[in-house]
């Protein structure tokens, strides 16, 4: 991803994890903020002047551009038999409504969104319905019932919907026979609980970072494209140096990250490479968290302005953002990764 990107999602992760207190987190920064790019780019005056700054862009034309180097990644990665990488994003609007043609245009083309109209209005319940069998067939049926009829209502006009697919299979695939069954796994807070530990002695690319007192690996996956490399980035903070410590620093200081997630600073190394196997779903109401960090305009009903998608003759309640609904799933196995993200 980006740089502008990556800080977004920084932000985003940091005030999520404040509030967890502890407990595992695991979202898509990508997902979260093409999503909201598209909102963003259709917002005028102040209610656009705060989401830019939330990005850290100056401008519509420069998160535009921000979100073609993502798209174009996802483009090239899409003739890779052997990693399956996939991206769609998708506008449901209330039927006869106006969306302004400049906007329809830029997401059309920057965003590769397609547009479905529907009638909230009269019929709310199918356009749930209709949204979660689109979603079902994205995801393989992975993802089913995503929207609940609370979440959409009459007066619903425009729901954004974004998807991100991943399916990785390891360079270097560890044996199921080496999986310990019944590891002990040492949490922050000092309780120790059972999983799954897989293991593999081989050669990986390894460094160690002083900055943040841990130890780096990159877990490479099979592809046949020498354009877009697709790496697990395992990041292990040394003894007696805390998880929180390690983010915390990691988020003041972006480029930190870009330091751990470079290979010039690494080593081919023979490696005692012990991973955990497990899978971990979430679902997240993001408003709080992006109001938090400053889209405060956007979510309000009487401040919002997002003339830039349907103009105020258009839509004379004013368009504003009602819900932003995170789901992520992740499962590494002996086998490799798979991680599907949805955001609407």
């Amino acid at each position: 991803m980006t740089m502008d990107f990556e800080h977004f999602g920084h932000k985003v992760y940091s005030t999520i994890s404040q509030n967890k207190n502890n407990q595992n987190v695991f979202l898509s920064p990508a997902s979260i903020a093409l999503a909201m790019s598209m909102c963003t780019v259709g917002a005028r005056q102040e209610t656009l002047k705060q989401m830019l700054n939330v990005f850290g862009v100056p401008s519509i034309d420069d998160l535009t551009k921000t979100a073609e180097k993502v798209m174009h990644i996802f483009s090239i990665a899409d003739n890779d038999k052997q990693v399956k990488l996939k991206l769609a994003n998708r506008l449901y609007a209330q039927k006869a409504y106006k969306l302004q043609q400049d906007y329809l245009s830029l997401v059309q083309n920057s965003f590769k969104a397609d547009i479905k109209l529907e009638d909230f209005e009269n019929n709310s319940d199918h356009v749930v319905q209709t949204i979660n069998t689109w979603v079902e067939e994205q995801t393989n049926k992975l993802i089913q019932n995503l929207l609940s009829k609370n979440d959409v209502s009459r007066d619903t006009r425009l729901i954004i919907v974004n998807c991100i697919y991943f399916k990785g299979t390891w360079l270097k695939q560890f044996e199921e026979s080496s999986t310990n069954q019944n590891a002990d796994f040492h949490e922050s807070n000092g309780k120790i609980s059972k999983i799954k530990l897989m293991y593999k002695k081989e050669k990986y690319a390894y460094a160690e970072n002083n900055d943040l007192n841990v130890q780096i690996a990159h877990l490479p996956y099979k592809s046949d494209n020498h354009d877009v490399q697709f790496v697990f980035t395992v990041i292990l903070p040394k003894q007696d140096v805390s998880l929180d410590e390690v983010e915390r620093k990691l988020t003041s200081k972006p480029e930190l990250m870009q330091q751990v997630l470079s290979r010039q600073n690494t080593t081919t190394q023979e490696l005692l490479l012990y991973l955990p196997k497990f899978k971990m779903e979430a679902t997240f109401v993001l408003n709080d968290v992006l109001i938090q960090l400053g889209m405060v305009n956007a979510f309000s009903g009487g401040k919002a302005d997002f003339t830039g998608i349907v103009s105020e003759e258009d839509d004379r309640n004013g368009l504003y953002i009602s819900k932003v609904i995170h789901k992520a799933f992740i499962d590494v196995n002996e086998q490799g990764e798979f991680v599907y993200n949805y955001e609407v």
